[in-house]
């Protein structure tokens, strides 16, 4: 019986599915309502805070979000708080929802049906 050589070891952690949201760093009170709607309806959500200076658009965001994502589908909040949902497999120029800050509970809540197959809310 031989010796195996096992060389380094190494750890690799898998990442759990979860929809991504990219936020803009002063957009706080925006993300908490994004990821209510998310966390109703029985998603995993992570967090990706983006500094000022890179937080462009919504949509630009929620694009890289999706990419990012397990799941295909990423959240994007921009500077001034608007939201937009978006499907990994869409075009980047056509989110799947948008909408002000107002909407960014029912922006969650339609991000992760997305994921789920249930009907969107309106």
């Amino acid at each position: 019986m031989g010796v195996r050589d096992r060389g380094a070891a190494t750890t690799t952690r898998a990442v759990p599915p979860a929809i991504v949201v990219r936020c803009a760093e002063d957009a706080a009170a925006v993300l908490r309502d994004v990821l209510a709607g998310v966390e109703e309806e029985g998603v995993p959500v992570r967090v990706e805070l983006v500094p000022g200076g890179d937080a462009r658009d919504a949509a630009t965001l929620a694009f890289a979000a999706a990419r990012a994502s397990s799941l295909d589908v990423g959240v994007g909040i921009d500077r001034e708080g608007a939201g937009c949902v978006q499907h990994a497999k869409r075009p980047e120029d056509r989110p799947a929802l948008t909408g002000p800050r107002e909407r960014a509970r029912l922006l969650g809540h339609n991000a992760a049906r997305l994921v789920t197959g249930i009907p969107v809310k309106t």
